[in-house]
């Protein structure tokens, strides 16, 4: 046993400091099992406090645009974007193109009423997409077209200057 004296500045051993060595050899899964009790009572604090329903914040993320679907696709002459957007009309589609990238806005509105005998329901819905995603290459944007069908938006937008097509050849190593 080392004591500690006027040389030296080992501490000496204590049965307060044997009992703290004694509590750190517990088994790991009981010291897991209470790490997995505060970050549940961290979380649900945390979810009291922020994402009730009367919460400011729980309002504005149900505002948030939605992330769409989206495919780009580089054909070689033109490239073609792809963007779902179910329940919007033509007319609330608003798209940008531009030589370095495409932007969609849309905008989903909703309203259905059921009446019965004594019952009457009538649920509205609002909701809106945004997506906005640059070109691999230059494009000519006043040639763009686009449709929508069955809540698929399609873009075709020619390239400035064509990209040939890489053609895979077979190197007989010597």
């Amino acid at each position: 046993m080392l004591r500690k004296n006027k040389n030296t500045d080992i501490a000496p051993k204590t049965e307060e400091r044997g009992l703290q060595r004694h509590s750190d050899a517990r088994n790991p899964i009981t010291w897991l099992e209470e790490m997995d009790d505060w970050f549940d009572e961290f979380r649900r604090g945390f979810e009291e406090r922020f994402l009730n329903p009367l919460s400011p914040w729980t309002e504005a993320r149900r505002a948030r645009p939605s992330q769409t679907l989206v495919d780009l696709t580089d054909e070689g002459q033109g490239f073609l974007f792809q963007v779902e957007l179910p329940g919007v009309a033509k007319e609330d589609v608003d798209l940008h193109v531009t030589p370095d990238g495409i932007e969609v806005t849309a905008e989903a509105r909703r309203e259905n009423a059921v009446e019965h005998e004594g019952y009457y329901r009538w649920e509205r819905s609002h909701e809106t997409f945004h997506r906005a995603m640059p070109f691999p290459a230059q494009a000519r944007p006043e040639r763009a077209e686009a449709s929508l069908k069955d809540g698929v938006l399609e873009v075709r937008v020619p390239k400035k200057g064509p990209t040939m097509k890489e053609e895979r050849v077979k190197v007989r190593v010597q």
